[in-house]
């Protein structure tokens, strides 16, 4: 409106907090009118971790964080009911071993929601507990987490308060790569 100039980082801003793509848009029409193939609007890019393991065991320490990026289609970040997920708080990592089977097995690549840190009981979250990074189910038990695995083969384990603990997010459910 009122032919105002909206700088570059003020639409990467817009794009992200309405989970939009209007720089590609806007590149799409630029392109079309000098005759160039249009982007792909349905696919976003991730941080893929290949070095980062998540423990779905005894933990596992991380040595390099580097990322790569991998390009998705923008309809994996909607939940099963239908909420948007913004792809810029995401990112991929692997699983290493076999407590949170069937759900997750060794080497698969799942999506956290770095956005999503709050704590919600039966909910799968990645998080660092004392160095090593696990994947567990989470429930809250008074002023205790406890930390859960699928595999019913492994005991779940506490992590009191005060304990040197990092939340990394949410775990997208059903997404395996």
């Amino acid at each position: 409106k009122n032919n105002s100039q909206v700088t570059f980082s003020e639409l990467q801003k817009l794009e992200q907090a309405y989970n939009v793509n209007l720089i590609k848009q806007k590149i799409n029409n630029l392109s079309e009118s000098l005759g160039f193939e249009k982007l792909d609007t349905n696919s976003v890019k991730i941080p893929y971790r290949p070095d980062v393991y998540l423990s779905a065991g005894y933990g596992v320490e991380v040595y390099s964080e580097s990322a790569e990026f991998v390009t998705l289609d923008i309809r994996l970040f909607t939940t099963d009911r239908g909420t948007k997920i913004n792809p810029a708080h995401c990112e991929i990592v692997r699983i290493s071993g076999n407590s949170m089977e069937p759900e997750y097995r060794h080497g698969d690549r799942v999506i956290i929601d770095r956005d999503d840190t709050e704590f919600m009981d039966g909910h799968i979250f990645a998080f660092r507990y004392n160095g090593q990074c696990y994947v567990k189910e989470i429930n809250v038990i008074g002023n205790k987490i406890k930390c859960i695995s699928l595999n019913k083969e492994y005991e779940p384990f506490y992590i009191k308060q005060g304990e040197e603990f990092t939340i990394f997010g949410r775990i997208l459910p059903r997404i395996r790569l």
